[in-house]
């Protein structure tokens, strides 16, 4: 699987975005506060529909902003799809694949899969067993959607 396109409007720090990225290891470098994070947070809602640094998505949203939106393409062997949400607060998020609407944001769940270690992850050695059941309970349903 490789991600070759990510594009974000009014996603945190950026207004917009569109990053063409290569097979294999892709390096962002920049000062602290550049959006560095912001972008492997982009990546990681777009796999899990969840941020891994905050609960709600109304922090996601720039500033300023009504609404957000990524859209990623995604490669896996010979096919490619078109992955879209929309972060809409106060309502539920919309979801689109190739351009279709689809009736659950769930069910992009699984076309993106991704490994994202951050140090709060660092609770799951050092945390109570909460914490260790919810990421099994994640890595289950990224293997597996349906459950």
């Amino acid at each position: 699987m490789h991600l070759t396109h990510l594009s974000l409007v009014d996603f945190r720090s950026y207004p917009a975005l569109d990053l063409l990225l290569a097979p294999g290891v892709n390096t962002f470098v920049g000062s602290n506060g550049q959006g560095k994070t912001n972008l492997l947070e982009a990546v990681g809602y777009l796999a899990t529909l969840g941020s891994h640094r905050v609960a709600a998505d109304v922090p996601l949203i720039r500033e300023g902003a009504t609404s957000a939106a990524l859209r990623a393409r995604i490669v896996r062997g010979d096919r490619a799809a078109l992955v879209e949400i929309e972060i809409i607060p106060g309502r539920a998020n919309r979801a689109r694949l190739n351009r279709a609407p689809l009736a659950r944001p769930h069910d992009v769940l699984g076309l993106l899969v991704m490994v994202f270690f951050a140090p709060e992850d660092l609770a799951l050695v050092k945390g109570d067993p909460a914490g260790r059941r919810r990421f099994l309970d994640d890595l289950l349903v990224a293997r597996t959607p349906r459950l």
